[in-house]
């Protein structure tokens, strides 16, 4: 597709205009076919994540939640689902999960419309970029407060729907405008009993998102400057905090250059993680730190006495529960995690038997292992210092490992034969096809089929 220059849209003096001007070109122009085919991996990636959440505490209250039908409704369930078990996908540049609202929304609008195939996945590129981009914005200072993936995904949502509706520049711009003032996403207790909230938290924005396209398609307007005006939705919740005192709240000039500029040059959805195991991504590099030292070391796991992770401090705590009672406190947990991996468990195992949380071998390594904040250390990187019984000690420091895209494809077609039955090889031969079909509608309604299929493997609810 073409760059946005300050010609392709009237309206191209505030941030959402210009977005907005971006949408509908990624729309209407070709995205380069390496951003086409990554956006086909992460659909795959998110139903995954979607399919795995179907037998869950989670689903069955949406079971028995009576919402209205339709495309709204669809994007609040795979947006919720796809988040269960920590299994979606995330970025290298932020703490934000773009799948489970941006793929939850793409795929839930095209229920309704006449979107093609390529059009689908550039909903899906272009919603990344957007919420990416915004979540970079905002910074750490809105994230201490506010889930991000709840927040900028509501109003990547609405881009990536607008697009699939076949929206123009202003009602783009109108959906942007709308989805930013029903943006929200509290971190409260959100990592303990609150932790259903955070499966809400991208469905809501994906739900909302969706809402926001329609509402938008019908003639709806809202504010032109809802992201960058003084009383928008940066101003409003990524003010300069105490708790991040040397992260500043930028300028209008700098906010442009984040959000706007580059545009359909560079992707952000070519940097995004595929997880490999089923937890919060803060213990991907602790895990990584310590198989390092038990394939390098030459040593047995009898003869460790202790093990201390050190990370960023916010990641600290967020992941430091020493005493998990639950599955969903545990995929917060990186004691719980690197316990699994001493006491022989896989970690990757998406569906983490709730016997492992009391089993005696996981347990009796809690009280060996401490997780420490060290202010030195930046997001994304983790000391893992293991102490020998003789006294001495090895380090592990290793960056976190994304599953590549044919593993991508195992894991999904692994899940779908094993529960799907006769189903699987239809909508994996679809996804297959996914970027050629002149129309995506087919897709989401064999979605829709394998969501609510009684062949769905049950698993422990959560």
């Amino acid at each position: 597709m073409s760059p946005v220059t300050s010609t392709d849209s009237e309206m191209s003096d505030t941030i959402s205009a210009r977005i907005a001007a971006f949408a509908v070109a990624a729309a209407s122009d070709p995205v380069p076919p390496e951003v086409a085919e990554r956006a086909r991996h992460c659909v795959i990636d998110h139903l995954h994540a979607a399919l795995q959440g179907t037998n869950s505490q989670t689903a069955a209250i949406l079971n028995g939640y009576d919402g209205a039908a339709g495309a709204e409704a669809l994007a609040l369930r795979l947006g919720a689902l796809s988040t269960v078990y920590e299994i979606d996908d995330v970025h290298r540049d932020t703490s934000m999960h773009p799948g489970s609202t941006v793929v939850a929304a793409a795929l839930a609008a095209a229920l309704d419309s006449k979107a093609d195939d390529a059009r689908l996945l550039a909903a899906v590129a272009a919603g990344y970029e957007v919420a990416i981009r915004l979540s970079v914005a905002a910074g750490e200072r809105h994230y201490h407060y506010h889930q991000s993936t709840a927040t900028c995904g509501t109003i990547a949502a609405a881009v990536a729907a607008s697009i699939v509706y076949g929206l123009d520049a202003e009602q783009t711009k109108n959906a942007i405008g709308l989805s930013a003032t029903m943006a929200s996403g509290l971190w409260e207790d959100i990592n303990n009993a609150a932790i259903m909230v955070k499966h809400l938290h991208s469905g809501f924005a994906a739900e909302r998102g969706v809402r926001a396209a329609r509402l938008a398609a019908l003639g709806m307007n809202a504010a032109s400057r809802a992201i960058e005006g003084p009383k928008g939705f940066l101003a409003a919740l990524a003010r300069q905090d105490a708790a991040y005192p040397l992260e500043s709240t930028l300028d209008e000039a700098a906010l442009r250059k984040i959000l706007t500029e580059g545009l359909g040059e560079r992707w952000s959805i070519l940097r995004n993680i595929y997880k490999r195991y089923p937890f919060c991504l803060g213990c991907f590099e602790p895990l990584e730190g310590m198989r390092h030292v038990l394939s390098t070391s030459g040593r047995a796991i009898a003869d460790i006495e202790g093990v201390t992770i050190e990370i960023y401090p916010p990641t600290a705590q967020l992941v430091g529960n020493r005493a998990p009672t639950n599955q969903l406190q545990a995929k917060f947990s990186a004691v719980f995690a690197i316990a699994l991996l001493l006491a022989g468990r896989d970690p990757e195992n998406v569906l983490l038997p709730v016997e492992w949380l009391s089993a005696p071998d996981v347990v009796a390594w809690y009280p060996k292992i401490q997780c420490l904040g060290n202010g030195s250390l930046r997001p994304r990187s983790a000391l893992v210092n293991v102490t020998w019984k003789d006294g001495t000690t090895t380090l592990g420091n290793e960056p976190l490992r994304s599953l590549d895209e044919n593993e991508v494809l195992e894991r999904f077609a692994g899940l779908v034969r094993r529960t799907l039955g006769d189903e699987a090889a239809g909508l994996e031969a679809r996804l297959a096809r996914l970027g050629t079909q002149p129309s995506s509608a087919d897709l989401t309604r064999m979605v829709v089929s394998a969501l609510t299929s009684k062949a769905v493997e049950t698993a422990n609810p959560s």
